[in-house]
């Protein structure tokens, strides 16, 4: 059975390699690391949560959430100048990695975690995230740092990989525009 709270207090400290160990044996039972999520949850509409009602843990040097993405949705570029482990527990979330390059942000590869899948990405790693799903997709999300201290972080138009100062609103804007693109 999978312990949230023990979970998190065996990240604390850690690095990322020694996170994903953790995040990658709790999810060889997937079905637990979902039920003690949803347990966290109970009786809370969620229906309208912004990401620090996800939060479970926050501090300086971690960040632990849950990132629940809504059918097809996707992000523009963006980075978070730390590191990250993600852990799917159920559904699918679809990774693109970017570099900056000498024309700009340019397209590196990617990484698609279906259910029981975990990627770690640097402190440096710049991605873009979507779900290809017609359902929601459930992930962990461990951050080597406060994921809400937006300082220094970025976020890239996703048609012109023009770079911004990390906004939420402007996140929202783009992710609407990507998703509309996508419909049509």
């Amino acid at each position: 059975m999978f312990d949230l709270k023990q979970f998190i207090e065996n990240c604390k400290g850690k690095p990322a390699s020694a996170v994903k160990d953790l995040i990658q044996g709790a999810l060889r039972d997937p079905a637990a690391v979902s039920a003690a999520i949803d347990a966290e949850f109970a009786g809370r509409d969620l229906s309208k949560a912004g990401i620090a009602d996800l939060i479970f843990f926050r501090s300086p040097t971690l960040t632990v959430l849950k990132a629940a993405t809504p059918p097809k949705f996707k992000t523009p570029p963006h980075n978070h100048n730390m590191w990250a482990v993600i852990g799917t527990y159920d559904g699918q979330e679809d990774n693109t990695f970017y570099r900056r390059g000498e024309r700009g942000l340019e397209k590196a590869g990617g990484k698609d975690l279906k259910t029981g899948d975990v990627v770690v990405l640097g402190e440096d790693a710049i991605h873009a995230i979507a779900n290809p799903l017609d359902r929601p997709s459930c992930a962990i999300h461990i951050y080597g740092g406060d994921l809400l201290n937006f300082s220094n972080r970025s976020v890239w138009n996703p048609f012109t990989f023009e770079e911004h100062p990390y906004d939420i609103k402007l996140i929202t804007n783009y992710a609407r525009e990507l998703m509309a693109g996508a419909q049509s």
